[in-house]
């Protein structure tokens, strides 16, 4: 089995058929990882418990399930049953989302993430462990919650998305893996720096946690075919999606890249916003191009300290091209 996974492709418009179905390709190509996010409009759970019906081998991700729209308890129990459902193969991701998201569709307050998120992997480890949860902190008071069917791992992993260095560092000091997104890779080894710090101050050796980040993978001959296939989703990123990752990029040495994809969206939409993106980002955020040179990113990658990079493929991919996609990366990885 490789060291790579890879993100459910059209996770948002696969039927049920589709998602067992693209499952077993992930399977049978020998990846490492499937990992299906939650967004919008699909609840990760259902599509999860699909893939586990399909798969033998293959681990199971959640990617991210927030932490104010679930319980504590209500996490827990969803993570310990699916992970009896695949038979030990199943990975938590938990994260906080965004103002936006948690109070004008979760209406829940957005305060303190970082406090509530420590709070939050306490009582997890608690509840996986076997215990009465007992909680008694800022955000949760929790009092004899008890798992009735545990999980079959002793320890269920959980990762933490986190792109800040704060969060970062929390993910290094509790977490079993880092899953940032849209993070340079020229910037990667400085990102890890508060992970190994939050390791250590944790007693922990620095390499202890998986650093898993999301990243586009468009393969092909043609590269600004290839380039051209990420452009839109990552202008959609940066030029929509509030001002979170429009900051992240400025902060990591692209803030006139950033201003001008998202002065783009603002006059053009996505189109616009995906000719905003230059060709030296998009090689600093997505591995693009043909095999030898997609082999050579992923070998950049695990050379800065990654250790699982999750692959996302381009929304605008056909079925049969996605295929093939995930054959190249067994191959590569």
């Amino acid at each position: 089995m490789g060291w790579t996974g890879v993100v459910l492709w059209r996770g948002e418009r696969l039927d049920a058929e589709e998602i067992t179905r693209f499952a077993r390709r992930v399977e049978d190509a020998g990846l490492a990882s499937l990992w299906v996010p939650e967004t919008w409009v699909r609840d990760a759970g259902i599509q999860l418990a699909l893939a586990a019906q399909a798969t033998r081998t293959l681990r199971l991700g959640a990617g991210i399930l927030n932490i104010y729209g679930r319980s504590p308890g209500f996490l827990a129990q969803t993570a310990a049953e699916l992970d009896v459902l695949s038979g030990g193969r199943f990975i938590l991701r938990i994260g906080v989302s965004g103002r936006a998201v948690i109070e004008g569709w979760h209406a829940q307050p957005f305060r303190r993430p970082l406090q509530r998120t420590r709070e939050t992997l306490a009582a997890l480890r608690q509840a996986f462990a076997g215990e009465r949860v007992e909680a008694e902190g800022e955000f949760l008071r929790m009092r004899g919650f008890r798992l009735r069917r545990g999980p079959v791992q002793e320890r269920v992993p959980i990762y933490l998305a986190a792109n800040g260095p704060r969060n970062t560092r929390l993910a290094g000091e509790l977490a079993d893996g880092w899953i940032p997104f849209l993070i340079p890779f020229s910037r990667f080894r400085e990102a890890m720096a508060p992970l190994a710090e939050g390791a250590r101050a944790a007693g922990r050796a620095p390499g202890a946690v998986d650093a898993a980040p999301f990243i586009y993978f468009s393969p092909g001959e043609d590269l600004a075919r290839a380039r051209e296939r990420v452009m839109p989703e990552l202008g959609f990123y940066v030029g929509a999606m509030g001002v979170y990752y429009h900051a992240q990029l400025a902060r990591w040495g692209y803030a006139g890249e950033a201003d001008r994809i998202r002065a783009a969206w603002g006059e053009g939409g996505r189109a616009a916003a995906a000719r905003a993106v230059p060709d030296a980002l998009v090689d600093d955020l997505a591995l693009c191009g043909p095999p030898s040179r997609l082999a050579e990113g992923l070998a950049r990658l695990r050379e800065a300290g990654i250790t699982h990079p999750i692959l996302r493929l381009p929304e605008t991919m056909e079925e049969e091209e996605a295929a093939a996609a995930l054959d190249l990366i067994g191959k590569l990885g």
